[in-house]
């Protein structure tokens, strides 16, 4: 690596100190001086390539144009089918909705603990209401009781 390459590297660094704020440019800059004359940098380049390395290192970044977040956006979603009619002017695509499945319905078990309770005390009256309130469960009921 040459002397030029070392010493544009050590600028490198000082700016990144300076780009943290974690030192002022000039004092980066004294001590980049500073070091090319204690390490012979400075008698090896000469003082106006040192300068001019400095200041390579230290010339401002281009900037990026000020509607760059929102133009990278827009690209973004034009690229993508389910965002680009924000742009386009077409409609929303059309979002299929998951399916929910119910399981079937089953009568409780306290349903028919509560319907042998009825049927044990042998009022068909009550029987009968208490099935009218329980329309859901009847047949069932009534099948169990078949079965038994």
């Amino acid at each position: 690596m040459s002397a030029a390459d070392e010493f544009a590297k050590c600028c490198a660094s000082q700016r990144w100190f300076v780009d943290e704020g974690w030192v002022e440019k000039q004092v980066a800059v004294d001590i980049l001086q500073f070091f090319a004359e204690a390490a012979g940098y400075l008698d090896e380049l000469g003082q106006d390539e040192v300068q001019l390395l400095m200041a390579e290192a230290f010339a401002p970044i281009e900037a990026l144009p000020s509607d760059y977040a929102a133009t990278l956006v827009m690209q973004w979603e034009l690229a993508d089918p389910r965002d680009r009619w924000r742009w386009t002017g077409e409609l929303p695509p059309v979002q299929k909705a998951a399916a929910i499945e119910r399981p079937p319905y089953r009568t409780a078990q306290s349903t028919v603990d509560a319907f042998h309770f009825v049927m044990s005390l042998a009022d068909p009256e009550r029987l009968a209401a208490w099935l009218r309130n329980h329309s859901d469960d009847a047949l069932v009921l009534l099948e169990t009781l078949e079965a038994a």
